[in-house]
């Protein structure tokens, strides 16, 4: 055997063998939130799903909006393995799981009408810096 064709031999053989092993660099979660229509003064619930994530938290609100993220407004499911104790809380698990939470969405009686947006932060994990951040329309309307 030459040696270009045992050499080409080794390398396919090297990159079979590492075939897969980039796949834990590749994060691509999904965040898919509602987008309510809502009139000042009223409230709605929202749902956010988030796929493949190992934290979450709300970004803090727009004038005028209000989120309720305190533990009973809120439903997180799965439940949270620990998290952040603050506004906006931070909840994470200890392995990357898909996620949905549902809070109340107000707006105030004040609030001018047009589109608002609320905001929410996925992270791969605790200790990661790598995140995505998604945001989501809330349309106040005429009264």
């Amino acid at each position: 055997m030459d040696r270009r064709r045992f050499a080409v031999g080794v390398l396919s053989a090297g990159a079979v063998a590492l075939a897969g092993c980039g796949s834990n660099g590749e994060w691509d979660p999904s965040v898919d939130g509602d987008a309510p229509t809502l009139s000042p003064g009223k409230e709605a619930t929202v749902t956010v799903r988030a796929t493949d994530v190992g934290g979450f938290a709300f970004r803090p609100s727009p004038d005028g909006i209000s989120i309720g993220w305190t533990a009973s407004e809120r439903s997180v499911s799965p439940s949270p393995d620990f998290g952040a104790d603050s506004a906006p809380p931070r909840w994470f698990w200890s392995r990357r799981t898909d996620v949905t939470v549902e809070v109340p969405i107000g707006v105030a009686e004040t609030a001018d009408p047009g589109e608002y947006q609320y905001g929410v932060t996925v992270f791969l994990d605790e200790d990661s810096e790598r995140r995505v951040r998604e945001s989501f329309a809330i349309t106040v309307t005429d009264d």
